[in-house]
């Protein structure tokens, strides 16, 4: 018992978990508060409205830092103790931000009646998409920040900085929501951020690195390294939005705006078991495996991971899935009671999706940059292919059951190529190296 103790004890991976468990409970009760807000005030049709505005400021936010967050991680947890190299990253990666954020404000600005049609299939929301634009600088400021402050391990930071983010998400948009309704719930989305960058910037403005903020430091030979995180995470942050809302626009205009909520509030309710565990993927596992270099240590960290989140998982889907009618009610309304009906192939989609994402970590981590983006693109495809294939004959199950497959497939596909990794990269050291002509990842 004592040596458990112990060993739990040493257990990083546990510990960030569980601090980062406690906040996510936190974090799932004030969403808890702010979905019944929303079905009470604006239905499904308007959680539809909301899942679609959401997955497009994802896209954009990721397109417009130049996709650099998770390079900068790894980088900086490579090298944090090197002040100057640091700095370099931080300068480089900013000036290309704020450069890419500028262009694209005024691109949306300029095509926000288009993109408004688009999404919500009315010019009403123009002025939104505006206010968007305007803040969007802040938007990628504050994802910035998270980054850095991730790649220097400073978990306490790390959490009282996404402890102020849902604090102030969740009074915004019970606030904005009760006074404007489904307006209100949209343009709380788009002002959030920029008031959290604001809170951000008191945790951190004492840092050395805050110096960086500026166009002094650029660094070409930075730049290049962390371009080569710009396509992986343009298709890993950037594609299954995509997918999400070319498959939601597909669901508004064949089936109801109001199925397409009905399956949003569905993923709303299994993601506060999912966000305990990716919350712990964000700020441990990237940069912990990152900061290995030996192939036997890599394989016992991702032992140790899957030996806590496969249980834990399990036991949080299992008590959902037992409790849905009494939860739907409670956390939506009896208007979702068909919620229920739709959690099962729900859960074991998200089950897959969790036991997948250490070694898509992985692969950002090492640098296995042909590998993810041809898995991504080949899985992004046959999601939208099968679920439009199926959407005539099962509705909304339809797109779950593809979900659920393509989860599956992924997850035996991603296992046996790191498996093959590990096996032809038995050495010292692993992942893309400082020489840029170097890329270890691209073997497999």
């Amino acid at each position: 018992m004592r040596d458990l103790i112990k060993r739990t004890s040493q257990n990083t991976f546990l510990k960030v978990t569980g601090a980062n468990g406690l906040i996510s409970v936190a974090k799932a009760l004030l969403i808890i508060i702010s979905n019944k807000v929303l079905a009470i005030f604006v239905g499904a049709t308007g959680i539809a409205m909301v899942g679609q505005l959401t997955s497009f400021t994802s896209i954009i936010t990721q397109l417009s830092n130049g996709g650099f967050n998770q390079g900068l991680t790894r980088y900086i947890a490579e090298r944090k103790d090197d002040r100057r190299e640091v700095m370099e990253f931080i300068g480089t990666a900013f000036i290309v931000a704020f450069t890419v954020t500028s262009l694209t404000a005024l691109l949306i600005v300029i095509f926000s009646g288009t993109i408004s049609q688009k999404l919500f299939s009315t010019s009403t929301y123009i002025s939104i998409l505006v206010i968007f634009a305007v803040t969007l600088f802040f938007y990628n400021l504050n994802s910035l920040i998270l980054a850095i402050v991730n790649g220097f391990q400073a978990y306490r930071k790390y959490f009282s900085i996404n402890i102020t983010t849902t604090v102030v998400g969740f009074v915004l948009t019970v606030t904005l929501v009760i006074l404007f309704r489904e307006y209100g719930a949209l343009l709380a989305i788009v002002l959030s951020q920029s008031i959290i960058c604001l809170f951000a910037w008191l945790y951190i403005r004492k840092e050395y690195w805050v110096k960086a903020f500026s166009f002094k430091l650029f660094d070409k030979p930075k730049l290049l390294l962390l371009l080569r995180y710009t396509a992986i995470t343009i298709l890993g942050s950037v594609i299954w939005p995509l997918v999400s809302i070319v498959i939601r626009t597909y669901v508004i205009r064949n089936i109801s705006a109001e199925e397409a909520g009905l399956w949003q509030a569905t993923r709303y309710l299994d993601n506060y078991v999912v966000s305990i565990a990716t919350g712990s993927f964000t700020v441990y596992v990237l940069p912990k495996l990152s900061s290995i270099n030996s192939s036997d240590m890599l394989r016992k960290e991702l032992a140790a991971i899957y030996r806590i989140i496969i249980p834990l998982s399990l036991i949080g889907f299992t008590l959902i899935y037992l409790l849905r009618d009494i939860i739907v009610v409670i956390l939506y309304s009896r208007e979702f009671t068909k919620v229920s009906e739709y959690l099962l192939l729900q859960m074991i989609a998200s089950f897959f999706w969790l036991c997948k994402s250490p070694l898509m970590n992985f692969m950002l981590a090492k640098g296995m940059v042909k590998t993810f983006i041809i898995n991504e693109l080949i899985f992004a495809a046959f999601v939208i292919v099968l679920s439009v294939l199926l959407i005539p004959e099962y509705q909304i199950q339809g797109i779950q059951f593809t979900f659920a497959l393509q989860s599956f497939l992924y997850l035996v596909v991603s296992v046996f190529m790191i498996r093959r990794y590990l096996k032809m990269n038995n050495i010292e050291s692993t992942g893309i190296q400082y020489d840029p002509g170097i890329g270890h990842g691209d073997s497999v």
